[in-house]
């Protein structure tokens, strides 16, 4: 059961991290050149347009959204440092699950749903920018929210998975692992 059970989170994990890598390694340099060409041709060949500008926004929330993930699953998200490395690794586990099972997950699980209503709406809709050069096809970037969310929400249940794992640890075995960032 417990092989299994981390198995499982490792899919989760494998799965969030490959979908974060891969659109990193995508839009990142697409939003570099963007950029690049934006300034460079705005400074010196009076070239550049709201609809780069408005690329650059969207590679960027695009970027962000979809790597929350990743960062959650390379445990580089924001915490309170300080506080958890105190905390022996039974309350650290304690502290994760409960934060995940509390916070994390129904607040993904929210914004999935209502993400996605939003981003459909849109697409039915036909929704553009509100600029009049804009960039049509709103509803890709709105699309982003949900999908980058649902990545969060599954780093989430595979760190869930691991703090139960480690709270099912018997005592001597969880007793005997160093105080981290890392469970399971």
């Amino acid at each position: 059961m417990r092989s299994s059970i981390e198995a499982l989170a490792s899919l989760l994990d494998g799965a969030v991290r490959r979908i974060g890598v891969a659109f990193a390694i995508v839009l990142l340099p697409i939003l570099i050149a963007v950029t690049v060409f934006d300034v460079v041709g705005r400074q010196f060949g009076n070239v550049g347009s709201s609809r780069l500008q408005e690329l650059e926004w969207y590679l960027f929330f695009g970027l962000i959204f979809m790597t929350f993930g990743w960062t959650y699953v390379g445990d580089g998200h924001v915490r309170i440092d300080i506080l958890r490395a105190r905390l022996s690794p039974r309350a650290q586990a304690w502290t994760e699950a409960l934060g995940c099972a509390v916070l994390l997950v129904p607040a993904c699980a929210m914004i999935v749903v209502y993400g996605a209503e939003s981003a459909i709406l849109s697409f039915e809709q036909g929704e553009r920018s509100r600029a009049a050069l804009g960039l049509p096809y709103r509803w890709i970037v709105k699309s982003l929210v949900p999908a980058g969310m649902g990545l969060l929400l599954l780093a989430g249940l595979a760190a869930f998975l691991r703090a139960l794992l480690e709270l099912s640890r018997p005592a001597a075995k969880r007793d005997a692992r160093p105080a981290g960032p890392k469970l399971g």
